[in-house]
């Protein structure tokens, strides 16, 4: 269900650009609520800006990770956080990624505050957001959930299972679609397991102890090995496809 780590492949992709006319008219609205920020996407070139950009970095996490994903909402995370910011030379040297055409950046940002995004809400009453959120929370209060029919994925939508019975129930995996570093296949996952393994994490079989990025193809994970893994209908385990609430 894993595929072999390898270098950077060298994918074949056309330079996307806008014209200033198009970069004029798009709006990145930025609520404030205490002192912090929350992203809201009104345009759909920022919307598909965005939802590029964080599969590619979802997507990235599995030839390299990097030291702020140790856990599968680290890695939502950090996809979100990084594809808010401008992708200049140097950032991508910073996070050693490939020098491949995605998409034009958003076009206005959120400041950062301290050195950190506010992005993600974090509290409904009072209405906070803060740069951290646990799996759960960013569920809860940043995504609109779209049940579990998986014909209604998109790129850049969250497969979420909780599992009542472990230490760390939430778990969430990024639905890449085609991805930008295999050959073929347009129904690719990514996620972390997880710290703790099996008994804790989305492991399955051995994994290190600080856990690890997976990718798999959709139709794999749904013959996964443990059956409360797979996103299917009759599995209580699985709560069901959601997607951010700045791409609705």
């Amino acid at each position: 269900m894993r595929p072999r780590r390898a270098p950077w492949p060298a994918p074949a992709l056309a330079v996307r650009a806008r014209t200033a006319p198009a970069l004029a008219a798009l709006a990145l609205a930025v609520a404030t609520s205490s002192g912090a920020a929350q992203v809201r996407l009104t345009d759909e070139a920022d919307r598909q800006a965005f939802r590029e950009w964080f599969v590619l970095l979802a997507d990235a996490q599995f030839y390299r990770t990097t030291p702020d994903v140790d856990d599968c909402a680290a890695l939502v995370r950090h996809a979100v956080r990084e594809a808010l910011r401008p992708h200049t030379p140097e950032w991508r040297a910073r996070l050693a990624v490939p020098a491949v055409a995605v998409a034009p950046d958003v076009a206005a940002r959120p400041a950062a505050r301290d050195g950190m995004l506010p992005l993600f809400r974090v509290s409904a009453e009072p209405e906070l957001y803060a740069e951290f959120a646990d799996a759960a929370t960013l569920v809860r209060l940043n995504t609109r959930a779209l049940g579990r029919d998986l014909g209604a994925l998109r790129p850049g939508d969250l497969l979420y299972f909780r599992q009542p019975g472990q230490r760390l129930p939430d778990h969430l995996m990024v639905f890449v679609g085609r991805s930008r570093f295999e050959a073929d296949g347009d129904d690719w996952v990514v996620y972390h397991t997880g710290p703790s393994g099996p008994a804790t994490g989305m492991g399955a079989g051995r994994v290190p102890p600080e856990g690890e990025v997976r990718k798999v193809r959709l139709a794999d994970l749904l013959r996964h090995p443990s059956p409360q893994w797979r996103p299917r209908r009759d599995n209580p385990s699985f709560a069901g496809i959601f997607r951010w609430r700045w791409l609705l």
